[in-house]
C-alpha cells in the first residue's frame, strides 16, 4: 500500500539517531491539499534504543490510504536518554546521541516536523501520532514551549502546528505515573534520565499542566487512545488527561477517547488498533 520508501532520511546533523521513515503510497501527491499526513513519533520511555522509527511498519500494513486521506506517512527516531542497564545495548557515557535529557527530545521532533513541512509542504494537514512516551511528546507539541531547529541545530525555525493530534498508551500525568509504580524502580529510573531528578521540572514538561486553548489555536481534534488491557502504563492516565481537558471547555475542538484493546507494546507490534485509532481520529468530522 505504500511503495514509496525513503528510509533513514536524516533530519539534523545533529547526531546518526535524527532520522525519518518516509513512506508514500502508489500514486500519491504528497502536497494534495485535500489529504492528511501522519506523522509518527515512537515510544520506548525515552531511552529504548530497540524502539525506533520501523516501529510504523506493522500499523501500515492496516492503514490503507485508498479508504482514508493520507498523502503520506512519516516516523521519526530522536536522540535518546541514558540507558546503561539495556539488556543488549547499554549506553556508553561517551555517546551523545544517548545521554540527553528533556527537552532535547521534543526539539527533535520539533524539528523532524518542521523538516517535512519544508521538504513536502503539508502545513498544518497532518495528524500527529504518538504511542507511549510518543504520545507525551505530540502533546509538548502543542504545549508550545519549545522550538525546532533547522538542519545543523543553529537556528530556530518555525513549525505548523497539527490539526489532529493521537495520543495512543500515552503518559501525560509523570509523578503519578511514577506514583502508580513505586514499587518498580524502572519508573523512576527513566523519568530521572529524562528530565532530572527535580520532579518540578516534570510538572513543567507534563501534557496534563499544558494549556492547550491558549496554545494550539487551529488544533481541530485530540484522541486520546487507551488499552485497559495496558500492563505497563494505567488507565488512570487517560482519565487524569481527561480532566484536564474538561478543564479547559474547548467547544472549538472535538475531544475523543478511544478504548483499544492488547497490551502495552501489542499496539504497536501488531499494528490493528494503532491503524484503528489513526482512522477514527482521522474520521472525525469538522466542528
Amino acid at each position: 500500500m505504500y511503495p514509496t520508501k525513503r528510509l533513514n532520511v536524516p533530519y539534523s546533523s545533529l547526531s546518526p539517531l535524527n532520522t525519518l521513515d518516509i513512506h508514500l503510497p502508489k500514486l500519491s501527491n504528497p502536497s494534495d491539499p485535500t489529504k492528511l499526513w501522519i506523522v509518527f513519533i515512537h515510544g520506548g520511555a525515552w531511552r529504548d534504543p530497540a524502539i525506533t522509527a520501523s516501529s510504523i511498519e506493522p500499523t501500515l500494513a492496516h492503514l490503507s490510504p485508498v479508504s482514508n486521506p493520507i498523502a503520506g506517512v512519516a516516523s521519526l527516531s530522536y536522540r535518546l536518554s541514558p540507558y546503561p542497564s539495556h539488556p543488549t545495548n547499554p549506553s556508553s557515557p561517551d555517546n551523545e546521541s544517548r545521554n540527553v535529557k528533556h527537552p532535547a527530545h521534543i526539539e527533535d521532533v520539533l524539528t523532524a516536523i518542521a523538516w517535512l513541512q519544508h521538504e513536502y509542504g503539508f502545513g498544518e494537514r497532518y495528524v500527529l501520532a504518538g504511542h507511549s512516551c510518543g504520545a507525551t511528546l505530540a502533546l509538548q507539541v502543542v504545549m508550545q514551549k519549545w522550538s525546532a531547529k533547522d538542519y545543523d541545530g543553529k537556528k530556530t525555525v518555525g513549525v505548523m502546528m497539527p490539526q489532529i493530534v493521537l495520543g495512543v498508551e500515552g503518559l501525560y500525568d509523570l509523578p503519578l505515573l511514577r506514583d502508580t509504580h513505586r514499587d518498580i524502580p524502572m519508573y523512576q529510573q527513566f523519568l530521572d534520565g529524562a528530565f532530572g531528578a527535580d520532579e518540578e521540572d516534570w510538572k513543567r514538561a507534563h501534557p496534563v499542566g499544558g494549556r492547550l486553548s491558549e496554545t494550539w489555536k487551529n488544533g481541530r481534534t485530540l484522541v486520546i487512545a487507551h488499552s485497559k488491557g495496558d500492563e505497563l502504563v494505567d488507565w488512570v492516565q487517560v482519565e487524569r488527561m481527561q480532566n484536564a481537558i474538561r478543564r479547559e471547555s474547548v467547544f472549538q475542538r472535538e475531544d475523543l477517547t478511544l478504548e483499544l484493546s492488547g497490551k502495552h507494546f501489542a499496539i504497536v507490534d501488531d499494528g490493528t488498533e494503532m491503524a484503528w485509532a489513526i482512522e477514527k481520529a482521522i474520521s472525525v468530522p469538522r466542528t
